[in-house]
């Protein structure tokens, strides 16, 4: 697959990020964990990657702005941004469930131009630059399901209870995972076949956007009142259609 030298470098970021993220991870009972707002701990390994990713990419384009989960956003004179979530699955992480990812992606006049969805523990690297296709690792390139009907799909959620609660009877099988990051990589490489999330910062679903653009998928992402956002994504132009009566 082509690998633009943006690409490369984001992919080299997060690999490096993982090998601490790994280490952190055996070592769960060790880790020192502070409070994220109102919903969430985070633990010291989160800010340790996000600082490594943050130094990598800027070493290599340090005239790159940044919109990173933990640490906020550095606005320079070019209109390139980094965006970044280092651990999408926060709470999984936690609990030693092992479905969280780094998330890292490029946007350029607000655009995402090139993006890394990377799953540490199995060493899962979803990648894409724009009209270059989706891909898992550097050979194995993704395609979305094309499943059309709500009624037949795998379905990846992360909404709130009472949400759950109005379509629960209508889809033959959903899941509720705690990564939205990783659940948009699914739906590229055809493990699910939408995707419903609503109240998750840009940075967790950056990189997704694209890699579902790339392989073939249909999605709407709109930013909320509060400045969070939602996403619709689905196999199909079809199947989008239809879970988007649940926003």
């Amino acid at each position: 697959m082509y690998k633009s030298a943006d690409l490369r470098v984001m992919i080299k970021a997060a690999e490096e990020a993982s090998m601490a993220i790994i280490r952190d991870f055996g070592e769960l009972e060790k880790l020192q964990v502070s409070r994220k707002g109102i919903k969430s701990f985070v633990t010291s390994a989160d800010k340790f990657a996000e600082r490594k990713i943050s130094e990598l990419l800027s070493k290599a384009r340090p005239d790159f702005s940044f919109m990173r989960e933990e640490s906020g956003t550095i606005t320079n004179s070019l209109k390139e941004t980094w965006i970044i979530d280092p651990i999408d699955g926060t709470n999984n992480f936690m609990r030693g469930i092992p479905y969280f990812a780094i998330n890292i992606a490029l946007s350029n006049n607000d655009e995402i131009v090139s993006c890394v969805t990377f799953d540490p523990l199995r060493c899962d690297c979803f990648c894409s630059d724009k009209g270059s296709g989706a891909f898992l690792g550097n050979r194995n390139r993704l395609r979305v399901s094309g499943r059309e009907s709500l009624h037949e799909s795998f379905i990846a959620i992360n909404l709130p209870i009472e949400d759950i609660r109005n379509f629960s009877s209508e889809i033959a099988i959903f899941r509720k995972t705690g990564s939205v990051a990783l659940d948009l990589a699914y739906l590229a490489a055809g493990k699910y076949d939408a995707v419903i999330a609503k109240n998750v910062g840009f940075w967790d679903v950056a990189s997704g956007i694209l890699l579902i653009k790339e392989a073939g998928g249909f999605l709407n992402c709109f930013k909320q009142p509060d400045d969070q956002y939602s996403i619709f994504a689905a196999s199909s132009s079809k199947l989008l259609t239809q879970i988007e009566k649940f926003s």
